[in-house]
């Protein structure tokens, strides 16, 4: 359900706040030059567009990915009588055209390690995964799904745990049924689960995956039909990835269409993002908060599509320092949650050897290096309320938990 203005007035203040600090990319057809536009922008935030010209003509629906590991922004397309993948540097507005692995627009990144995972479907009824190599420019296959009588893949409907290394698709089987396959890339052996989905109504179709690196929960866009296939609407809900149950978030009832190639995920602030269509024709960026289940909409430059999230500054602060995610050797605890000043931290076995604390917008407001403990005090008293984000950092691995300052 949507916010009420005058019951919820701090709480808007500080939600609009984080969201405006979400960082946006992606791209607009320029009628006057005739080439795609690349285009940046805050949540919600006209003021901060920015439009950097690129080389293309067109670009493949569904096809943009981001790379937050290295700041990458890529969408497959093409230039004059050049196919290819482009790519364009957030950080440096570094931009190129390589040529090859066009051949897919069913793409997710592992942010812990750069490495970009392709569905493709070659042969009826086998989805074949990709590991694609930068480096090289090289598709590497690493296992195919066989469904018999399946004749295609579905868009946006993949999603990326990079603690884990496992990569989620929905789609149909010959059943049909709805299908969540998870499928751990990182292992020496190529394998995969199929778990049927239990979707709230009967007809309905799973998209827009996205999978929350925080905590680890996968969330997805469900749209419903009537038994004539009209449209009932479309809600935010969160797959249980091991038992299959869909469950509903929030309704965006509002909203009778959506923009395609535009579902998006924050880290920082846990935001499921996506642009809709009012029921006055007026395109709105939607920002769903997955913590509290409600959503604000506004502003979203014209004509643009393709859009990510730039979460270079998450995957930096989460997965740089300790390298890829692994199993935690060690727990701690962590309290009182909510708080209102000082924060205990109790460490379970051994100690880490570096305390971080970032707010809502990802910003670092309190950092201790080279410390060994097992109990630890942290004075909050004087940060704002909001939720903020506690990283603790061992040898090999870093553990994270979220605390609420009132």
């Amino acid at each position: 359900m949507r916010k009420r203005l005058y019951t919820l007035f701090i709480v808007l203040t500080l939600n609009a706040s984080a969201q405006a600090q979400i960082k946006l990319i992606g791209v607009s057809y320029n009628t006057g030059t005739g080439h795609v536009d690349i285009l940046r922008w805050a949540a919600f935030d006209s003021s901060s567009v920015t439009a950097t010209p690129t080389v293309l003509d067109a670009y493949l629906f569904t096809s943009s990915a981001f790379d937050p590991y290295q700041g990458n922004y890529y969408i497959a397309g093409v230039s004059g009588q050049t196919t290819g993948l482009y790519s364009y540097n957030s950080d440096t507005g570094e931009s190129n055209l390589t040529t090859g692995s066009l051949n897919t627009n069913i793409a997710e990144f592992d942010m812990s390690t750069s490495k970009m995972y392709n569905l493709i479907m070659e042969t009826e009824g086998y989805i074949s995964i990709y590991e694609y190599d930068f480096e090289t420019n090289h598709d590497t296959l690493i296992g195919t799904i066989f469904e018999l009588g399946v004749i295609g893949i579905v868009a946006d409907a993949i999603g990326f745990d990079s603690n884990n290394g496992i990569l989620y698709y929905v789609g149909y089987t010959n059943d049909p049924a709805l299908a969540l396959y998870s499928v751990p890339v990182r292992d020496d052996s190529f394998s995969f689960t199929r778990t049927i989905l239990n979707t709230p109504i009967a007809n309905s179709s799973i998209g827009s995956l996205n999978f929350d690196n925080v905590n680890e929960k996968l969330f997805a866009a469900n749209d419903g039909f009537d038994e004539n296939g009209n449209s009932t609407g479309r809600s935010i809900v969160e797959i249980d990835i091991t038992t299959g149950d869909v469950n509903t978030l929030g309704q965006l009832s509002e909203f009778p269409y959506f923009v395609g190639g535009s579902s998006l995920f924050d880290q920082n602030t846990g935001t499921f993002l996506l642009v809709g269509i009012s029921e006055s024709n007026v395109v709105e960026m939607i920002a769903f908060d997955t913590y509290t289940n409600t959503y604000v909409s506004g502003f979203v430059p014209d004509g643009v599509s393709e859009i990510a999230c730039d979460n270079t500054l998450f995957a930096r602060n989460r997965y740089t320092a300790a390298g890829i995610a692994e199993e935690a050797a060690w727990d701690f605890l962590m309290y009182p949650n909510p708080l209102s000043d000082v924060l205990h931290l109790e460490c379970t076995s051994t100690g880490p050897n570096q305390v971080k604390i970032f707010n809502a917008l990802g910003e670092l407001v309190y950092e201790k290096r080279n410390t060994s403990f097992n109990r630890m005090n942290v004075n909050m008293s004087n940060m704002s309320p909001g939720l903020y984000t506690v990283h603790l950092t061992g040898a090999k691995q870093t553990v994270s938990k979220k605390i609420l300052v009132n």
